[in-house]
């Protein structure tokens, strides 16, 4: 009854125990995952957070677990689902028996929607070819074009060249932008300085394969 109160809402709802394994879950979370309650249940809940996320929700998890008394509220949390990546607003609270101890923990997962209605989903199309994902770190450092250039052995040109690709591919206006939508979603390792893009969003594409046909941005040394 519980869990079919948030069937139409479109409200993903799962039911953990206190180690975090999945007891039950609405079909809400049952659709996303293309899997069948059977298939889900006993499965650890950290199969389902993006490892840009795991450390810092896992750790308010445990705080949770411990009886600490607090209640667990994380934004911006990414989830996956069957190839698919969905940010949302991630609450977790938890039911306790007769004798004060954590019976099971109740989470709630509210898909994040962008301006036109459509849930924000991280997929395929966000990752970087190796020499894109360097070039976004450096932009979301601070790094200057002429530093950049010299860190990734590229001219100026090929570095404005790759940002602009980068710019095109985010739909954002300038650098600045483009930082903070990488950092919405979760692109970078938690807890990293100077800017790190997580692997799972850098393609497995040999680094040459990106720069400029011809060479084009190249820079050229003298010998």
């Amino acid at each position: 009854m519980f869990l079919s109160l948030f069937e139409r809402s479109g409200i993903g709802l799962a039911i953990l125990d206190p180690a975090l394994r999945l007891l039950s879950v609405n079909s809400a979370l049952t659709s996303r995952c293309d899997r069948r309650l059977d298939e889900l249940r006993g499965r650890d809940i950290t199969e389902f957070l993006h490892p840009s996320v795991q450390e810092s929700v896992l750790r308010q998890f445990g705080r949770l677990v411990r009886g600490e008394p607090v209640r667990l509220v994380s934004h911006s949390v990414a989830l996956c689902f069957h190839e698919a990546v969905v940010s949302g607003k991630l609450t977790a609270f938890p039911v306790e028996d007769g004798e004060g101890r954590i019976r099971m923990i109740v989470v709630q997962f509210t898909p994040e929607e962008t301006a036109d209605g459509h849930e924000a989903l991280v997929g395929a199309e966000w990752k970087l070819a190796p020499l894109s994902a360097k070039v976004l770190e450096g932009v979301a450092a601070g790094d200057p074009t002429v530093r950049l250039a010299a860190k990734l052995f590229l001219s100026r040109q090929g570095i404005e060249y790759h940002v602009g690709m980068l710019l095109r591919q985010f739909k954002v206006p300038n650098r600045t932008a483009l930082a903070a939508k990488a950092y919405s979603l979760g692109m970078f390792s938690i807890g990293s300085w100077p800017p790190r893009v997580h692997p799972d969003y850098i393609r497995t594409d040999e680094q040459e394969a990106e720069r400029p046909r011809g060479g084009a941005g190249l820079r050229t040394r003298r010998p």
